[in-house]
């Protein structure tokens, strides 16, 4: 079920008025909200395909029993079997993830398969959003064992009835509808501490409004709408490399335009959603197109990924805890493996080992950089420079040495070119979230080199027309972290309305055709 669907809003208007019945400030309140909202996350997720519900329920359960041992174990202070049932529960859900997700992929590496075999695995249907929640599994699992998430304690240590109210509250957790398909990735210990019963009047409907208008006119107007133009990106190679950087460079730009829009379309309207029930989700998206360096594209693009693998992949690797070497070998394998995370085909490996090489480039620049800077600089001078770039290392890279991103001095022609390689660098890479294989990428860049001078006009014109919309909105990111005051005194005036009003008559009258959402896929 999409968030887009007339099913979803159906669906949404029921459980919302049901959720705030007055029944549900009785005694009892939180139970019925809980169980309400499992059932309608149950109902989504099942709409379509109501086979993926035994799936997602095994995951749930699975993951509810592991934790409830791990608490066990833990409390009664057994570190070996703490250490035993996490093992087991992050192996069990990275199998469950890779039975569907990666065994047709390797299949197809193994010579000695016979081909029936490989054709057979390869027709095993993905289900939708089985990366989100196997990492919800994991950071829950992975947290309760190190101690980070203890509200549920008492209850999963106890049998009966508060067991299964536990128990019914980990399912909550991990199958809460508006992040349950493609995120932001939340983490027990940011989650946990919300669920109680909630009040209609406490729902902040101001943070509402403007995550579902925007996230609904970028994905609805915006993306939908450029998508009409990019599939054209898809076709087949020969006709690729037939065409002329005038038809191929604007789709490019366009598809760039589109993933932000869809995605963080997605993401706002998740983050809304969750408002309406009480809930806060974290930020996902940090107008990334700002960004002067790799390094900072991972400060704001998906950002709850990021965090994700900095904290359960990047760390217990070793980080940047042994030697430079290492860290860069880290930083290249974690993007490597975030890349295949994204699909299990060489085109998502290729797409995180550029990533992972840029940041390693990037770190070992700024690395030279800070030490040059370090033997200039000496006393409070140099230590306040530093704690300044610690405070803002990313969220992948952590804690980074000095010099981890562009020196906050650099002249404003510096800072232009870092922004023009930075934007180009990551489109050129969006090529592999589109194209069907490889040989489609090598066919664009034939194409793209060419030198013809055949130009078709829709493309040009969707890139100007919906494009600028995404423009837009990073220019209204560039005036909150610039302009402050400015951006404050617009945002409390009588121009925000006005301007909702603009994109909610833009959804209606001009949406796109339907398209699911770019993120279900992986």
């Amino acid at each position: 079920m999409l968030f887009n669907s007339w099913e979803f809003l159906i669906l949404l208007a029921v459980t919302f008025a049901l959720y705030y019945a007055p029944w549900s400030r009785g005694r009892h309140g939180k139970a019925w909200q809980v169980t309400l909202a499992l059932a309608a996350s149950v109902v989504f997720y099942g709409w379509e395909d109501p086979r993926l519900i035994v799936l997602l329920a095994l995951s749930a359960v699975g993951n509810s029993i592991a934790t409830a041992r791990i608490i066990q174990h833990k409390v009664a202070g057994d570190e070996a079997k703490v250490k035993r049932w996490t093992s087991l529960a992050v192996i069990l859900n990275l199998a469950l993830l890779a039975g569907f997700k990666y065994l047709p992929f390797l299949a197809g590496m193994l010579p000695f398969l016979p081909a029936s075999w490989v054709e057979a695995l390869k027709g095993i249907p993905l289900p939708i959003g089985i990366s989100f929640y196997t990492f919800h599994g994991i950071s829950m699992i992975v947290d309760v064992s190190r101690g980070e998430v203890t509200r549920e304690g008492d209850a999963l240590l106890s049998k009966g009835g508060r067991f299964a109210k536990g128990v019914r509250d980990i399912g909550f957790y991990l199958l809460f509808f508006p992040q349950l398909v493609a995120g932001p990735i939340v983490k027990a210990k940011q989650f946990w501490p919300q669920i109680a019963a909630k009040r209609i009047e406490d729902i902040p409907w101001k943070k509402v409004v403007r995550a579902l208008v925007a996230g609904y006119f970028l994905k609805v107007f915006v993306a939908d709408n450029l998508a009409e133009q990019t599939v054209l990106l898809t076709i087949g190679t020969a006709e690729l490399s037939n065409s002329g950087p005038f038809f191929l460079l604007p789709l490019l730009y366009a598809y760039s335009l589109q993933i932000f829009a869809d995605f963080a379309g997605y993401s706002l309207i998740a983050i809304g959603l969750a408002w309406m029930f009480g809930y806060r989700f974290p930020d996902n998206f940090n107008f990334p197109y700002l960004s002067t360096s790799i390094t900072e594209f991972w400060r704001r693009w998906h950002m709850s990924l990021s965090a994700w693998l900095r904290d359960y992949l990047y760390i217990p690797l070793g980080g940047n805890r042994k030697g430079p070497g290492r860290t860069y070998v880290n930083l290249f394998l974690v993007m490597f493996l975030g890349g295949l995370w994204h699909g299990a085909e060489w085109k998502f490996a290729l797409w995180g080992s550029l990533h992972g090489l840029a940041l390693a480039v990037e770190r070992l620049l700024g690395a030279r950089r800070g030490e040059q800077r370090d033997e200039r600089e000496t006393g409070e001078q140099g230590e306040a420079r530093r704690k300044q770039e610690r405070r803002l290392a990313g969220p992948l890279v952590g804690s980074s040495s000095p010099g981890s991103s562009l020196p906050p001095r650099v002249s404003l022609l510096k800072k232009a070119l870092a922004w023009f390689w930075t934007f180009h660098l990551v489109t050129l890479l969006w090529l592999t979230f589109l194209m069907p294989d490889i040989a489609h990428i090598r066919a664009f860049f034939e194409g793209a080199l060419s030198g013809r001078t055949f130009l078709s006009g829709p493309p040009v014109f969707s890139l100007l027309f919906y494009g600028t919309a995404v423009v837009l909105y990073h220019a209204w990111g560039w005036l909150k972290e610039h302009r402050e005051a400015v951006a404050a005194k617009l945002e409390g005036s009588s121009l925000e309305p006005v301007l909702h009003g603009i994109m909610l008559f833009l959804i209606v009258t001009n949406p796109g055709a339907p398209q699911g959402f770019i993120y279900f896929q992986f």
